[in-house]
């Protein structure tokens, strides 16, 4: 992993620093994904297996299917067995570990600290879509995540992240409509952190989660 990505890796990881750390972490990693996506070939199906189940598992998890988070924490774990890093099997193994039987928001929670790491590993590879766009997937599912725990102090975090990393991101995206989108959709989140009116936020959240996959489009098309 490169210096840069792994610098905004741990900024992620802790949620330390103020909102000119989050800056520059944001715009560091928008270099990255220029400077080292040029040297390396596509994403290894590992990676993509670790990308869809962990945010399978989230879904799954809120949708009450245990028997199918079990399954995909299974594979999750797998996945994350066969990548460099301990970290990431750490964590994936963490989901494997709850899923039987802890509560399914935990477990989803866990899952999605699995797919915090998928970012930064993104950015070693070559991809039509920045990995920063991954990034504010993760951001909407902490949203929405730690509206339903109702810890108030993660949702802003999450809400500053995504604000910071749509900054950084913005540029890039050529689809005006798409990004004017984002741009109420970061304004909104903002507006709600303080939980007040728990399911608000997490359609809000929601919300997002629609619109990453529009901007997603958006790259795919150029």
């Amino acid at each position: 992993m490169c210096a840069v990505a792994l610098v905004a890796l741990v900024v992620l990881v802790t949620g330390c620093g103020d909102d000119s750390k989050d800056k520059t972490t944001a715009a560091e990693t928008t270099t990255a994904e220029t400077t080292t996506a040029q040297k390396n070939g596509p994403v290894p199906p590992s990676l993509r297996t670790i990308e869809s189940a962990s945010e399978d598992i989230i879904d799954l998890a809120l949708a009450g299917k245990r028997g199918e988070v079990v399954q995909k924490a299974k594979r999750l774990d797998a996945a994350a067995k066969g990548e460099p890093g301990d970290e990431l099997k750490t964590r994936a193994a963490r989901v494997t570990k709850l899923a039987p039987s802890a509560p399914l928001l935990q477990v989803a929670i866990a899952s999605n600290q699995v797919f915090e790491l998928v970012p930064a590993l993104f950015a070693q590879y070559k991809t039509v879509v920045p990995s920063s766009v991954t990034t504010l997937d993760y951001l909407d599912f902490e949203a929405k995540l730690e509206s339903r725990a109702n810890d108030r102090a993660k949702l802003r975090r999450a809400a500053t992240l995504l604000g910071t990393t749509w900054d950084s991101l913005r540029s890039q995206v050529k689809d005006t409509r798409a990004a004017a989108r984002f741009d109420a959709h970061v304004r909104a989140i903002r507006k709600l952190t303080d939980n007040a009116n728990p399911e608000k936020t997490q359609r809000e959240a929601q919300h997002g989660l629609d619109l990453v996959d529009e901007l997603e489009e958006s790259f795919e098309e150029k």
